[in-house]
């Protein structure tokens, strides 16, 4: 029984980032800047409840109700099936932190996403959406010492077909460790009251 639970209890706990045969845009928030559609962004997972991303590709695109193939690759991970590859953990790093910030309420969507997109495609700073706070939030992001910030909290949507005209990559939030704690003890609980039950028969 034992075993048994803690095998569901991995299980529960892979299943938050394993990967994913489906990912579709269900939705976007309506938040704009210069007329471009900024975080957040809303997906599923193989037809599962919707997930809060922020975009981290300016030069692909997908419509809202696309489909298309992906992973979802932790951050403190393997990232060598990623856009940027496993030589992009900083830059990744640095779009985490940025996104951070707008999940902190420190900055506003279109701010965050520019500096976001602008790590990657320099030439997002030629567009109407671009910004005197994108310039400072992306000054932020290159100079902040970011070696204590933890990336084992976000996560890369990766698509499968990672050509240049593939589908966007987006990154998101995962749950706090605290909350995988509650999951996992809450399971452990419920093998407990089963066992319980098991002797009192």
């Amino acid at each position: 029984m034992k075993r048994l639970l803690v095998i569901v209890a991995l299980a529960a706990l892979a299943s938050l980032t394993a990967a994913a045969d489906t990912i579709k845009l269900d939705g976007i928030s309506g938040n704009a800047q210069g007329g471009i559609q900024v975080t957040p962004y809303y997906l599923s997972v193989n037809g599962g409840a919707d997930i809060a991303a922020v975009c981290v590709d300016f030069d692909q695109h997908v419509t809202v109700g696309e489909s298309w193939t992906g992973s979802i690759v932790n951050m403190a991970g393997d990232l060598s099936n990623t856009r940027l590859g496993a030589s992009g953990f900083a830059t990744y790093r640095e779009e985490a932190w940025l996104y951070s910030q707008f999940l902190a309420g420190a900055a506003p969507a279109g701010d965050i996403n520019f500096a976001i997109w602008a790590l990657t495609e320099p030439l997002v700073k030629t567009t109407d959406g671009w910004t005197a706070g994108a310039q400072n939030w992306l000054n932020l992001a290159t100079t902040t010492d970011l070696a204590n910030f933890s990336t084992v909290n976000f996560n890369i949507i990766t698509p499968r077909d990672l050509s240049a005209t593939g589908p966007q990559e987006y990154v998101v939030a995962t749950p706090e460790p605290a909350s995988l704690f509650l999951l996992g003890s809450g399971l452990l609980g419920v093998g407990g009251l089963v066992r319980k039950k098991r002797r009192m028969r």
